[in-house]
């Protein structure tokens, strides 16, 4: 597992990017797209001509777009809802997700040979993603998205419809 290192910035964007910051929309989406580039930058052994970033819909879509930009390489999307997932033909394929709970999303099509890069994982899904893993942070918080403005217990505000400012 690959875990950035904290600077001032990164401390500052992930202050933005916690569920009880009350940021969402635009400036949560810039956020999302910083801290893709700055771990992008990071993130070794991957050639732009032979990797693809695969952003997983709809809540890593910004992260996806900051290391897509950062590294230069191609970028396509999934659906996990609506798709079956289909691997790029590229060497080095990157799945790339906002938060990543239990992993049962990104388990089913995760191959030993593709990287998993996300901004933030709860801790208890640490170990199924190890050796795949580049993340911004780990957490040790854990619960369950919904529409609401305010974690209580263990329901919270849901990442996804805060970056596209639905709630």
């Amino acid at each position: 597992m690959f875990e950035i290192e904290k600077t001032e910035r990164i401390n500052q964007l992930i202050a933005c990017t916690k569920s009880d910051s009350g940021i969402a929309g635009p400036k949560l989406a810039r956020a999302h797209m910083e801290l893709g580039e700055l771990l992008g930058a990071r993130m070794q052994g991957f050639s732009p001509e032979d990797t693809t970033v695969v952003a997983i819909l709809r809540g890593g879509i910004f992260f996806a777009q900051g290391i897509y930009f950062q590294m230069g390489c191609r970028f396509q999307t999934f659906d996990p809802k609506h798709e079956k997932f289909v691997r790029p033909k590229t060497k080095h394929v990157i799945l790339t997700d906002s938060v990543i709970h239990t992993g049962k999303t990104l388990l089913p099509i995760l191959e030993e040979d593709m990287a998993v890069a996300c901004c933030v994982i709860q801790e208890r899904a640490v170990p199924a993603f190890e050796r795949q893993l580049f993340t911004i942070r780990v957490s040790e918080n854990s619960f369950v998205g919904r529409e609401v403005f305010r974690q209580s217990g263990a329901v919270g505000p849901d990442t996804t419809m805060r970056l596209f400012h639905l709630l």
